[in-house]
This record gives C-alpha cells, structure tokens and sequence, in this order.
C-alpha cells in the first residue's frame, strides 16, 4: 500500500505557536491555498480516496484535496492530534512559564513526559500504527491519502526510520507537506514496515506565488 501521509493546512495557532489540540480551529486563507497547490502535485498519482482527522482544520484540508482530485473522504478517528491535557490553547511561552519542569522533560526526553490528560508519544504512536496495520489488511496495493496533524506524522516517520521517540522534535513536518511512505504488513509476524519515499512541500511555489 501506498500512502501520502500529510499534515493540514496552516492555522493561526501554527503561526502564534500555540498548542490548538482539538479546537475548532479553521485553516488560514494561506493554508487552503496551500491545500490547493498540494492537491495540483497530487494528481495522476493513483490516489483513490482519503482518510480524515475529525478535527476541524484537517477536515478543511481534506476536503479541498478531495475536491481538487474527485475522491472521497472519511474520517478517521484514530488520526486525531495528539490530546494535550491542560496544554491546549497555551502558547508555547506560557507552557514554559506554567510548566516549567514538564517543559523542560518535554524538550530533551520527550518520550518520558507523563502529565494527567495528556497522551505520551507511545500512546500516539501505537494508535497511528495500528490504523495503518488496519489499513494494510483491506487496501492492499492501493494507493490512498491520510490528513492528520504534527504529532501522529513526526511518530511515524520516527517508526519508518527506526528513530527512538525522544527524536520527536527533530522531525520537521511542515504544513501542507505530504509524506510519501510504502506500508507493508508483514505475513508471518504482523509486523509494519514503512518505507519514506519522498516528499511533497509546496511551500517555496506559493511563497514565489504571493506578492
């Protein structure tokens, strides 16, 4: 199977660094103009249809992808972001202020952040690899897309390069960038074997695009 795992289009939380969670947050006029770029480098590539975060800027994404390229799209429960507790709708400035022995974990071993209402890293990496394995068992040598959010994509391409996730924050995932990943189930083992195979970030096209 073949999928192009991508993050939504830019909100305003992204660019004043706040931790937006589950809110209902729209994308910007940027992020769906960055949706529709991306949905012109996505065509003729075999996409049949699209899973969807439920949350609403991945929805917005989607649905733009989806339009542009005359596919489907469901939602996905499982590809929510991760859930922050008492971080959601705090900057990242002020987690630092309230917080500041869990941020400083949350910086150099993010992997051992514990806090009452927030997922660890582990809890988002099992959920995102078991709807993959989910997917692998029914879409076989399909081709499909996936619209999700910062955490479950640094968690994957951590898993597909065999990276611990104390590496979470070296990942880049820009909006709007498409991660071209080969997803295998292995027969004997179940085992899921990702393979990178490029990006898609249309991030220099619209920056030559805009005045």
């Amino acid at each position: 199977m073949r999928c192009y795992i991508i993050r939504h289009g830019e909100t305003q939380s992204n660019i004043n660094r706040i931790y937006a969670g589950t809110s209902n947050e729209r994308i910007t006029a940027r992020g769906e103009q960055e949706a529709r770029l991306l949905a012109e480098r996505l065509v003729d590539r075999g996409i049949t249809f699209c899973y969807v975060s439920p949350i609403r800027r991945a929805v917005d994404t989607a649905l733009i992808l989806a339009g542009n390229l005359a596919i489907s799209a469901f939602i996905e429960k499982d590809l929510r972001e991760m859930e922050l507790g008492p971080w959601e709708g705090l900057s990242e400035d002020r987690v630092a202020v309230e917080f500041p022995e869990v941020w400083e974990t949350w910086n150099q071993t993010p992997a051992a952040l514990r806090l009452a209402g927030r997922e660890t890293l582990e809890d988002v990496q099992r959920r995102i690899l078991s709807v993959l394995q989910t997917w692998c068992l029914h879409h076989e040598k399909k081709t499909i897309a996936a619209v999700t959010h910062v955490a479950p994509i640094r968690c994957i391409l951590l898993y597909s390069m065999g990276k611990p996730l104390n590496d979470y924050r070296q990942i880049h995932v820009p909006n709007a960038t498409a991660f071209v990943l080969d997803v295998e189930l292995s027969k004997p083992d179940r085992k899921l074997r990702l393979c990178l195979d490029g990006t898609i970030n249309t991030h220099e096209l619209l920056d030559k695009a805009l005045p």
